[in-house]
């Protein structure tokens, strides 16, 4: 699977993408917003083992060779029942962040959702803290559903407040 952009290729994660991929997730960068434990090398490549088997993860490189900036992950909506609704998940390195890559990116993937996976809705979940992906979405047509109050503890002790956000396929295609 390969999706390109005028600055970016999104593309089927590899195993030999592990030791990057794992050096951007474990960053504080990635980390403050993001309830995730550090991993080591062994823990990534399993992980990306089972995305290259789900088929619902696109790593992201800058054109024209890399490197490799991010990632975005879809995985099934666990907090709707009846609907095919994904959640979708994303991060970059903090060199690349700023630069409007997320916005290329996700305006890239969202389709895939829809067309591809035949969703008919894609949320995604943001602390309340984290304007900037606040905004991203909101950029995106998302809709503010709610915020999940004292939602979730990081590794680090620290609780934020879980923003719900989501796009349905109507929204997406208008």
């Amino acid at each position: 699977m390969k999706i390109e952009t005028e600055r970016l290729i999104l593309r089927t994660p590899r195993p030999e993408d592990a030791p990057a991929m794992l050096a951007i997730r474990n960053s504080g960068y990635v980390r403050q917003y993001n309830p995730m434990k550090p991993w080591d090398l062994p823990r990534m490549e399993k992980q990306i083992a089972e995305e290259i088997a789900s088929g619902l993860a696109f790593y992201i490189d800058e054109k024209p060779d890399g490197p490799l900036i991010g990632g975005i992950w879809l995985e099934p909506d666990e907090l709707r029942y009846g609907p095919v609704a994904f959640t979708v998940s994303y991060y970059l390195s903090e060199e690349a962040a700023g630069r409007g890559y997320m916005g290329e990116a996700l305006a890239a993937a969202l389709p895939y959702a829809f067309s591809q996976l035949d969703a008919q809705l894609v949320s995604a979940r943001v602390f309340t803290p984290n304007r900037a992906s606040v905004r991203l979405l909101e950029k995106l047509g998302f809709t503010h559903e709610g915020t999940l109050r004292q939602a979730v503890t990081t590794p680090e002790g620290i609780t934020y407040d879980d923003m719900l956000f989501s796009l349905l396929r109507d929204e997406a295609q208008a």
